[in-house]
């Protein structure tokens, strides 16, 4: 199966100039819930490099927040954008608010770069924009404050790319992680934090452009489709990382769909509250958490697929709910549908990250409901771990004995090393315990039948046979060489809708999209199977 197919703009010759991007000062720390901090192949930021360029000629000296260079011809082959007295994204003529990043040019990051609120960036189909190495203060990111806007909208054959600036001279893999920060997007939607906060692990001098939350579930950052982000997650700092894509407080007004995140040295998406709804999101060869819900977030999504490494890895889901205190509201309760969880594979037994916990978790008071998916290949000795803490305390196990958490018509499959046709929801159930190893919670070891017992009747099953078409490892670590998503066996059929899909925040993405197949992929899911806008198509995995 050819799924998605392009080629990356390697190379683009420039016609005039129409950008301008200032720098800011203040280092900017983002970081991720609960995150590994292993940066095994980031123990200190990678020293700069500068890719190889055409001969440059002069600068322009109209305009002091670009860097500009040249080929032989004068033509402008590349622009280094950067952004300097926190004045963000700004026109250089004055006129209006809007700057507009063309396919014709390469936009290189310079540090933080802001697009301030009042201000809209438009990104072009095809535009290739690359992050500069180094951690600290050096990172490199693009950031979305709440109130601007992005319009970046690629295509099935010509998607817009964020990655490093290596990429201007080697071929990087699934390997090459944290080699600059990431894509943040910030808005005024809902969270329940109870006010506005800072975007974590932000110092307070940076100002109000990393604050997020507010009361607008209707809250439009933009559109982000047909979007590859690559080799994200450097070190910033106390083992802080920036994800693939980070959305704090991003409202139902926005359009995400279409989105792959590529070898993050850290989650592969993170939302921080939040109302937006989804579709069609790719993460794979993350270092830690593929998926990772944190304060709140209310959304409904569908079409996930989430692809681990054989060397290093998290958990499949990670969903929490709130920090401090754990009984804010509103609760946490997204709603997933038809996703496809692959892990590295049950005989892996020398990777590194937090692979070996349960492969879905839920805490924090989290109510993150699962409905006609598949859960494949986990290495973790447990499949699923609903929080249970001791009486008097708010947990996920409450969300689910309300009938707010809920998993549906979903599939088990190969999870775990004792994995057999023997294997049961019993098995594969993880019960929070103390340190010496017993229940922590009021429920006890009674909670591991209850779930089990939920689980069997609400049509999910643990099944023997691949329910996908095929997927091949390497004989080492387990890394999936190649993957035909193709619906198989039980995951063919069996889907339904759920009752609650699209109520928790109305707006873009909202319906879901009426098919029978369980999993991420098969008739009715439009991936666009003939072009290769992501990644992780052009480099062989997914067929």
């Amino acid at each position: 199966m050819n799924f998605f197919r392009t080629t990356i703009l390697e190379s683009r010759s420039l016609g005039p100039l129409f950008v301008g991007l200032l720098l800011i000062p203040a280092l900017v720390f983002i970081t991720a819930c609960d995150s590994n901090g292993s940066g095994d192949n980031m123990d200190s930021p990678p020293a700069e490099q500068e890719p190889a360029r055409l001969d440059t000629g002069p600068v322009e000296e109209t305009d002091t927040n670009v860097d500009v260079d040249y080929d032989d011809d004068g033509t402008a082959e590349v622009v280094r954008v950067t952004d300097v007295n926190n004045n963000g994204v700004v026109p250089r003529d004055a006129n209006g608010s809007t700057v507009t990043w063309s396919s014709d040019k390469t936009y290189e990051l310079n540090g933080f770069v802001f697009v301030n609120p009042g201000d809209t960036l438009e990104i072009e189909p095809g535009t290739e924009i690359q992050g500069r190495l180094g951690g600290g203060a050096d990172a490199s990111a693009l950031i979305v404050a709440s109130g601007g806007v992005i319009e970046a909208e690629g295509t099935a054959s010509d998607p817009i790319v964020f990655t490093s600036v290596r990429a201007a001279d080697e071929t990087l893999g699934r390997d090459d992680r944290g080699l600059w920060g990431g894509v943040i997007l910030l808005g005024d939607a809902p969270t329940n934090n109870g006010s506005e906060v800072a975007i974590e692990g932000v110092p307070d001098n940076t100002g109000a452009r990393i604050l997020y939350g507010g009361q607008n579930v209707d809250h439009d950052v933009g559109t982000f489709k047909y979007v590859s982000i690559r080799h994200t997650g450097t070190q910033l700092g106390n083992g802080d990382e920036i994800q693939g894509l980070t959305l704090g407080g991003v409202g139902s007004g926005s359009t995400i769909e279409y989105v792959e995140s590529y070898a993050s040295d850290d989650d592969g998406f993170e939302w921080f509250g939040g109302t937006v709804n989804t579709k069609y999101l790719i993460t794979a060869y993350e270092s830690d958490d593929a998926f990772d819900i944190d304060q709140g977030y209310r959304g409904s999504n569908q079409f996930w697929l989430a692809v681990q490494g054989g060397n290093e890895s998290g958990r499949a889901s990670e969903m929490d709910g709130a920090g401090s205190p754990e009984s804010a509201e509103p609760y946490a309760e997204s709603i997933i549908s038809n996703a496809t969880y692959l892990g590295m594979g049950p005989g892996v037994s020398d990777a590194s990250g937090d692979a070996n916990d349960p492969f879905i978790i839920h805490r924090d008071n989290n109510a993150t409901s699962y409905h006609n998916s598949v859960f494949a290949g986990g290495r973790t000795n447990a499949g699923i771990q609903i929080e249970d803490l001791e009486a008097g305390s708010e947990d996920a196990a409450n969300r689910w004995a309300a009938g707010q958490l809920e998993h549906q018509d979903n599939l088990w499959y190969n999870i775990g090393p004792g994995f057999s046709g023997q294997t049961t929801f019993e098995d594969l159930i993880q019960l929070t315990t103390d340190d010496d190893g017993t229940p922590s919670g009021d429920r006890g070891n009674a909670l591991k039948g209850n779930l089990a017992d939920y689980l069997r009747s609400e049509n999910n099953a643990i099944v023997n046979k691949n329910p996908y078409a095929s997927i091949s490892r390497t004989n080492g670590n387990g890394a999936i060489q190649s993957f035909d998503p193709t619906p198989a066996n039980a995951a063919t059929s069996g889907a339904n809708e759920p009752s609650d899909f699209g109520n928790k925040s109305a707006g873009v993405n909202d319906s879901w999209t009426s098919v029978s197949f369980r999993g991420a992929f098969g008739s009715g899911a439009e991936w666009n199977l003939d072009s290769d806008w992501a990644k992780i198509t052009q480099d062989g995995t997914v067929q």
